[in-house]
């Protein structure tokens, strides 16, 4: 397969994917506006905002720089690019982690909130998994 082939296959997954978090992104927000501003256990860690590699692929497949974390920091301290406001990254530069992992009292609040939302963000949760490997096969 010539290179640019699979460059260019990887460049259209990288879109849709990127179009996906974009939909994706204020179905959390609307349940992760309602409880993380009460949350005493902060889950947005140092050590939990680092890129995989499939990460890495996704971002510079769509001719992006990918964010270098402060190596200084430990672990265990808050996200760098975490605000009062939530993150400042756009949802489609963070790592893919910070999309898919939902703590204990968001997922004992999404069912009662919005029902029809919570489906939607599972289908769509699922639709990216489906991207995401399919960018997998292509690196």
């Amino acid at each position: 397969m010539d290179p640019k082939d699979t460059s260019s296959e990887r460049t259209i997954i990288a879109q849709k994917l990127k179009a996906l978090y974009d939909e994706i992104s204020p179905l959390i927000e609307e349940f992760t506006r309602e409880v993380c501003p009460h949350c005493e256990n902060v889950c947005c860690k140092h050590r939990h905002g680092r890129f995989e590699p499939l990460d890495e692929a996704f971002i510079e497949a769509l001719g992006v720089k990918v964010p270098v974390a402060c190596a200084d920091r430990d672990g265990d301290d808050w996200c760098e690019f975490l605000t009062e406001q939530g993150c400042r990254k756009p949802r489609w530069q963070r790592p893919f982690r910070c999309t898919w992992y939902f703590c204990e009292a968001l997922l004992r609040y999404m069912p009662e909130a919005n029902p029809k939302g919570l489906r939607r963000l599972q289908a769509l949760l699922q639709e990216i998994q489906k991207l995401r490997q399919a960018l997998s096969s292509n690196l």
